[in-house]
């Protein structure tokens, strides 16, 4: 009985980036059958299947820029009742002012389940698909917040539409890590994204206090319409993740050789949406076992739950020393993106310098902790500066443009940390990048969601210094983990069996192209 015919060529494939080695150099790869029962296994792990990271950098750019795109709409709708939500409470005859953070915190507890769905959908059915899907979600339910016809009502959109934003907010970092391997170029990826991450919130309060004085739903409005601008280009995203591109190469490929032909082990089958959801939803928590996850995902949330308190420590800061109007006092926010504009430069001048000491060969610049942590290690610091001076300086007898300047260091403090971070987790879980980065947000998001209902009792309580004092010694608390994980960060990572799991897979795959 004759063998199998063989394989067609790369040609006759019409599809790039197949590379099969003859079969009579592959006894292994089939089975010399009889009749119907001869089966030709093709070998898909000697197939190098497309790579994101092998594209070209106008596909790359593209591809970048529409998450970023995406990723500013949720970082806006975050923040889009800061500052104006008084014209929104009063619509409703709500009185109690505890009530007036409620808005922003249930987007929040959205962002607690997003991760929990997104980032394992993501792993098993590809990035894109989960950031088109989500999308319509959001723009269907902000279209919902616009119309509410009560406040409760407006509080359930508004958790629906923060459920379906935490997927752009959740799986930027992994797009980030899918298309640029190189770590410099990954770190700045990221680093555009954490200045995303921070213009977005703090324009959704101007947004808000200038077009609520017409009408509370006019910001709704706004969203709605950047929505449509932005949904144009996603629906052009191409798919960035390396196993479901991988996976659809070997589908198209039997598609070609025939129904008898059947994947080696490497490209199984799917498990079970079931299976999948239960294992990913644990996956996250169970991150938490990671001290360096933990330690991390501890420090933004401290210094991100304390940027969404501003949206209501500003009006009354602003708004009650300075007697500011909603629309001004909005205009406070402002400094924040222009420090975090500011550490483009510390980045670069970072690069340089550690390229540098690589070029002589410096012992310390090639330890990976020394790649972003530095950078984390100013973080800290200026934040609590600018809680302390934020705190001080605002009185009646001092110029407004003093505390509200202390908004620079913060937004300094906040995209360092972020970028260093984010980075950080990047480089130490690879294909893991979304579920760690899950574990991470959801943190933040739990803790961003509770401290903003804090700030009315705490700030009538404590006053303006002493409220933002104690925010500050906080967060001066914290500030001590990236110089922790500089020091013990290597030996986490070698005891870690994810991070471990993560590089032998990877060697694994390089073995086999």
């Amino acid at each position: 009985m004759s063998r199998p015919s063989i394989v067609p060529s790369v040609d006759e494939f019409r599809l790039p980036k197949f590379d099969f080695e003859p079969w009579s150099t592959r006894s292994s790869v089939y089975s010399q059958g009889t009749t119907e029962d001869e089966k030709a296994l093709i070998d898909f792990n000697k197939c190098v299947s497309e790579s994101a990271e092998d594209w070209s950098p106008t596909k790359k750019l593209f591809a970048v820029s529409t998450c970023f795109l995406v990723v500013l709409n949720s970082a806006i709708a975050s923040s889009l009742p800061g500052g104006a939500v008084s014209y929104t409470a009063d619509y409703f005859h709500v009185t109690d002012e505890q009530q007036y953070g409620l808005p922003i915190s249930v987007f929040l507890i959205g962002y607690v389940f997003g991760p929990l769905l997104f980032s394992p959908l993501s792993e098993m059915y590809g990035r894109r698909i989960i950031m088109i899907v989500s999308f319509i979600g959001y723009t269907a339910f902000t279209f919902g917040c616009a119309m509410a016809p009560t406040w409760p009502a407006l509080l359930i959109f508004r958790f629906l539409v923060g459920l379906c934003a935490a997927a752009p907010y959740t799986l930027g970092g992994g797009i980030c890590a899918d298309l640029y391997s190189n770590a410099a170029h990954r770190g700045l990826a990221i680093m555009v994204l954490m200045i995303v991450l921070n213009v977005g919130p703090a324009s959704g309060p101007i947004i808000a206090g200038f077009v609520s004085s017409v009408s509370w739903r006019r910001k709704y409005w706004v969203a709605l319409i950047l929505a449509g601008v932005s949904f144009i280009p996603l629906l052009f995203l191409p798919e960035t993740y390396g196993p479901v591109l991988h996976a659809r190469r070997a589908r198209a490929a039997r598609t070609w050789v025939g129904k008898s032909a059947k994947p080696t082990p490497l490209v199984s089958n799917k498990q079970s949406l079931t299976k999948t959801l239960s294992v990913a939803f644990i996956r996250p928590f169970r991150m938490f076992s990671e001290p360096i996850v933990l330690a991390t995902s501890l420090l933004m949330a401290m210094v991100y739950a304390i940027f969404y308190l501003f949206f209501e420590a500003y009006p009354i800061i602003f708004g009650g020393v300075y007697q500011m109007s909603t629309g001004v006092s909005a205009l406070a926010f402002i400094p924040m993106p222009i420090g975090a504009c500011l550490d483009i430069i510390i980045v670069l001048w970072w690069e340089r310098y550690l390229e540098r000491a690589k070029a002589r060969n410096a012992p310390w610049a090639f330890n990976e902790e020394y790649r972003r942590m530095p950078l984390a290690c100013i973080g800290g610091p200026l934040c609590a500066l600018s809680l302390f001076w934020l705190g001080w300086s605002a009185r009646p007898t001092t110029h407004w443009i003093i505390p509200m300047l202390a908004g620079i260091p913060y937004g300094m403090g906040v995209e360092i940390i972020f970028m260093a971070l984010t980075s950080y987790l990047s480089d130490g879980y690879g294909t893991l990048t979304a579920s760690a980065l899950a574990s991470a947000a959801i943190m933040r998001s739990v803790l961003g969601a509770l401290l903003p209902l804090l700030a009315q009792p705490m700030y009538g309580a404590l006053g303006v210094g002493w409220a933002s004092s104690l925010l500050g010694f906080m967060t001066l608390a914290m500030a001590v983990v990236p110089f922790l994980l500089l020091k013990f960060g290597g030996g986490l990572r070698r005891r870690s069996k994810l991070c471990r799991q993560v590089i032998e897979k990877k060697e694994a795959l390089e073995g086999q192209v």
